[in-house]
């Protein structure tokens, strides 16, 4: 399969591993801010978590990046760049003090640029 050798050819990155375990992956670069909203949706006033990362992998539902918050299993996080959504953290992978998030959108994105 075509894309399984994108996600061999950059398979040696944690988020590279993580996405392995999502058939439908593909290699993507898309700049993104990355809001931590914890297990609620909701971030209490002034405790919002925010990075700057890269969107590296991404599926009609998933999208999977590194990240430096502490984000785990249902956690929400909110997405900022030409897409602006919220996603459900849906695996983690930790990997030396960072971790390869793969998060799946809340509402599917009608602008999303990969699709089924």
């Amino acid at each position: 399969m075509a894309n399984q050798a994108a996600v061999s050819s950059a398979g040696e990155s944690s988020v590279g591993k993580l996405a392995q375990f999502f058939p439908d992956a593909v290699a993507v670069r898309i700049p993104v801010r990355v809001t931590g909203l914890g297990s609620h949706g909701t971030a209490p006033a002034g405790s919002a978590l925010q990075e700057n990362t890269v969107i590296e992998f991404g599926t009609p539902d998933e999208v999977l990046f590194a990240s430096s918050l502490p984000l785990e299993f249902e956690d929400r996080v909110r997405l900022e760049s030409s897409l602006k959504t919220e996603a459900s953290v849906v695996a983690v992978q930790y990997h030396h003090g960072r971790i390869a998030v793969a998060a799946r959108f809340v509402r599917a994105l009608a602008n999303w640029i990969i699709k089924r």
